[in-house]
């Protein structure tokens, strides 16, 4: 018989928009059949396909060698190399038989495949127990390709609900062939979306820690809330406990909490911190904030910091803000409380508690622009001179375009401050003091273009800077505020911009600055300087060289050049020297930063990703003294990656200082892919 090609309508034949999520049920929409013969049995109401059977509905497509289906009853029975699909997920098997109207049915000999995470779940019998629920006993499941994966579970039953989440008991890791670890309860994402799960545990051994693993747990609780729950085990410490909670809300609103805490028994106390960040944005006018950041005690960090910046940190801010635009008009506030992490106790450490601000941006008066800073701050603390403050500075301001090339700026303003002061000052009660201000800048900006591509911005400009000196000494001192400089200090600086016009078919036209270059010299005709970017400032007439410099030759490499230069003494007051090379999405692939203040620091910081390879990838990071001759810290990292796993090996020595015990760190950390992805999170 010649072989048959035909359309037939089938009204409850195959399966529904949904079976890229693993969804099989009846359809009412139009469905077609091909296939090598075609018939119907009319006492049992029953069609019959055979030989390369197609059927197809908006875009699901069942493959196999025959295909009887029971319109009465909604049974399908599909065998010789079944294959169901769409949008990429597939059902792989010997024999498939399925209900439309239940969508309960199984596939003997089958593997069931999603796309979107490359999840692989195999057994000989496969049973479909909903629209998008999956049950097997004796199962394997995988994110790897090919009939022999790099790593697989073997489990006694698997549950799996697509792009949800898959539970499995009495489940055994596999590497290869090898049997590595077994747990009778694991619970993992089904899908590279957010899911809840398992996480791959975090092993290594510390100095201070000794042998430890951190197994955290992955909890979406809804499409904008996430949580990972942690637990610490370390054999020199004890056990701790953690979490890290993040939430979107409507217009931009977010937060973001995390807590850990141990019972450190070489210490035998609970150590733990706090830290929370939540911003919300009321109206697009009015915004509340809080961040908050504890610790349980000063040494903390010192047993528990994993990087530089948090092992030598000096003190620790919590503020609870908020801020009120108007068009021209600003107010804020804030409650201020500072952890000082050096001193023996906090007693003597200055809280604000609370600031107020109001800013006026400016109101024209005629050809004036009139602005005004204030702000009030109430001072406390248990040891130590308390009060408030209350600071009031009004500034008048003109502009103006000579010749209509030049820029030409004016301004004066007074600034008055009043004190009540009380407790441990040396002169408490009522006090005051007001300081005349004032200033001018002249520039003229020059620029040409260069074959169309390229813009030379040219300004050089003179500035003069006038405060009032007066005698603040008997005044009470909270903070540098307390001790404005009077100073009589011109300078003259000359800044230059390259940028460049990129275009890129099909696009907007791209212009990024591939050099700015800013020299800055100033005099002091008289009064004081405090420079605290150069550290030394030995107050002479003569003001420091500056440079500022940004050159960024390509998109992902960028040079920046802060350097001080003391021609009154021929040498170097201050050099910073910082490169970085960015790859693909961004990710950093080399840093180089280079700091030096005369007789304070001098120190190399350098950071380095490349291939070994096509498997192995290096990490190596240090920080190098030259004032001490030795590192200060270093982190080695090895990452070894196949198609579906990888593994990093990393080992960090920290270097023992006079406040810090040197550590040294050894952890290894996998990763299994498609289990454990967050992914994004989206406002609901």
């Amino acid at each position: 018989m010649k072989p048959a090609r035909a359309l037939w309508l089938l009204t409850y034949l195959l399966f529904s928009a949904g079976i890229a999520r693993g969804e099989m049920a009846i359809s009412d929409k139009e469905a077609t059949i091909k296939a090598d013969h075609l018939s119907v049995d009319t006492p049992t109401d029953s069609y019959h396909a055979e030989g390369n059977v197609h059927i197809s509905q908006q875009g699901a497509s069942l493959l196999a060698d025959s295909v009887i289906y029971h319109r009465l009853t909604g049974d399908a029975v599909a065998e010789g190399d079944v294959r169901l699909e769409r949008g990429g997920d597939t059902m792989n098997g010997k024999k498939l038989l399925l209900n439309l109207v239940t969508q309960h049915g199984e596939l003997l000999s089958g593997e069931l495949f999603v796309k979107k995470s490359n999840f692989r779940l195999r057994a000989d019998r496969l049973m479909k127990t909903g629209d998008a629920d999956y049950r097997v006993e004796r199962g394997t499941f995988t994110t790897c390709d090919g009939d022999h994966p790099s790593w697989r579970f073997e489990a006694s039953r698997v549950d799996v609900t697509l792009d949800e989440y898959a539970t499995a008991k009495n489940a055994v890791f596999y590497v290869g062939d090898v049997p590595l670890f077994y747990t009778p309860y694991l619970v993992f994402p089904a899908n590279t979306d957010r899911q809840s799960g398992l996480m791959i545990p975090k092993l290594g051994f510390s100095s201070k820690r000794g042998f430890y693993i951190d197994q955290p747990y992955y909890w979406a609780i809804n499409p904008s809330q996430e949580a990972t729950f942690d637990l610490d085990l370390e054999t020199s410490r004890g056990v701790g406990t953690g979490v890290e909670y993040r939430y979107l809300r409507p217009h931009g609103s977010q937060g973001y909490l995390h807590a850990f805490g141990i019972y450190d028994t070489n210490e035998h106390e609970f150590r733990g911190e706090v830290q929370q960040r939540h911003l919300e944005i009321l109206t697009p006018e009015l915004t509340l904030a809080s961040t908050i950041h504890m610790i349980s005690d000063r040494r903390y960090y010192l047993d528990y910091g994993e990087f530089s910046g948090e092992y030598n940190r000096q003190l620790l801010e919590s503020t609870v803000s908020f801020d009120r635009r108007w068009d021209r008009y600003g107010l804020s506030g804030d409650l201020r409380y500072t952890q000082d992490l050096e001193a023996a106790t906090n007693d003597a450490t200055l809280q604000r508690l609370p600031t107020l601000s109001f800013i006026a941006a400016g109101d024209m008066i005629g050809p004036l622009l009139f602005s005004m800073d204030s702000g009030l701050s109430n001072f406390t603390r248990d040891v130590g001179a308390t009060g408030q403050r209350l600071v009031v500075h009004p500034r008048v301001a003109y502009y103006a375009k000579p010749g209509g090339t030049l820029d030409f700026s004016l301004y004066g303003g007074y600034q008055q401050r009043l004190y009540n002061a009380r407790g441990d000052s040396p002169d408490p009660g009522w006090r005051q003091i007001g300081q005349a201000d004032g200033g001018a800048t002249l520039s003229l900006p020059l620029e040409r273009i260069y074959d169309g591509t390229t813009r030379h911005l040219l300004i050089p400009e003179l500035q003069y800077v006038y405060v009032e000196r007066r005698s603040d000494r008997d005044l009470p001192f909270f903070d540098y505020d307390d001790r404005v400089l009077g100073q009589n200090i011109a300078y003259l600086s000359l800044s230059n911009t390259f940028t460049r016009k990129y275009v890129r078919e099909g696009m907007p036209d791209e212009y990024r600055d591939i050099l700015y270059l800013k020299l800055t010299q100033g005099y002091q005709f008289s009064g004081e300087r405090r420079d605290l970017l150069t550290l030394v400032d030995e107050g002479n007439k003569l003001t420091d060289l500056m440079l500022e410099s940004v050159v960024s030759p390509m998109q992902n490499l960028s040079l920046l050049l802060d350097g001080r230069y003391n021609l009154d003494d021929n040498a170097i007051s201050t050099a910073n020297i910082g490169l970085e090379l960015k790859g693909e999405g961004k990710k950093e692939v080399a840093r180089l930063s280079y700091r030096h203040s005369r007789d304070e620091l001098d120190y190399l910081d350098a950071g380095v990703v490349f291939p070994l390879g096509t498997r192995f990838t290096a990490d190596l990071e240090g920080r190098y003294s030259f004032d001490r001759g030795a590192f200060l810290g270093s982190r080695y990292a090895l990452e070894y990656r196949q198609q579906c796993w990888s593994v990093v090996l990393a080992y960090s020595d920290r270097v023992r200082s006079h406040q810090v015990n040197g550590e040294q760190q050894f952890t290894i950390n996998f990763s299994l892919a498609g289990l454990g992805s967050l992914g994004p999170m989206r406002t609901m």
